[in-house]
């Protein structure tokens, strides 16, 4: 066993990608190119001889999630959600604004009956769905505001946006650690390493 290392700085790792292992790859593609508005970088035949397709949502990422056939009949789910898939707890989408926000909650409404839960983290407003195989996604839009974590309340989307956000600030003025974003933020910086320039 190694020793711990002396130094107290920190190496900046950042998120790179996501794999899915699907049962149909064309169905899934669809999904998330048509629907959510992935790009198609890349595709092909492993050495393995399955199917490998890779989507971005940035131009200077060559792909953050990739799905790749071969996902088994009769996966049993897990214990905390129900009916939820085996190992992935969610992806996680930001969008710019509550007003985009809705926009994808009609955009989901219209393609298919899936389940559509609507919420506030109190950092963020939130939607949670099902992609086309069940495995869970979330499309969020940041608040101006930070509420201690976790936190959930449920919110109606079907509101005007003005009136939600009224809502939202509303409730939260009174939960522990109300209080700016920007104030959080502040403090975090003090904690993590800055992004080095590219």
């Amino acid at each position: 066993m190694s020793d711990k290392s002396s130094s107290s700085e920190k190496i900046r790792v950042r998120f790179s990608h996501l794999g899915l292992v699907v049962s149909d790859i064309e169905m899934m593609e669809d999904f998330y190119t048509r629907v959510i508005g992935f790009e198609r970088t890349d595709g092909g035949m492993t050495g393995q001889g399955v199917v490998m397709i890779f989507m971005t949502l940035d131009s200077s990422e060559h792909h953050q999630v990739f799905l790749v056939e071969g996902k088994p009949d009769g996966i049993p789910g897990n214990t905390i959600i129900p009916d939820g898939p085996p190992v992935l707890h969610h992806l996680s989408f930001r969008v710019d604004s509550l007003s985009d926000l809705q926009e994808m909650y009609k955009r989901l409404q219209t393609e298919s009956d899936r389940e559509i839960r609507t919420v506030t983290h109190g950092v963020c407003w939130a939607m949670y769905s099902t992609d086309p195989e069940g495995n869970n996604i979330e499309f969020f839009a940041d608040t101006p505001w930070y509420v201690h974590q976790p936190y959930l309340k449920p919110m109606d989307f079907n509101i005007p946006e003005d009136d939600l956000y009224a809502q939202t600030e509303a409730l939260l003025s009174t939960e522990p650690g109300f209080q700016p974003i920007d104030d959080f933020y502040g403090d975090l910086k003090t904690r993590v390493p800055e992004k080095v320039p590219a």
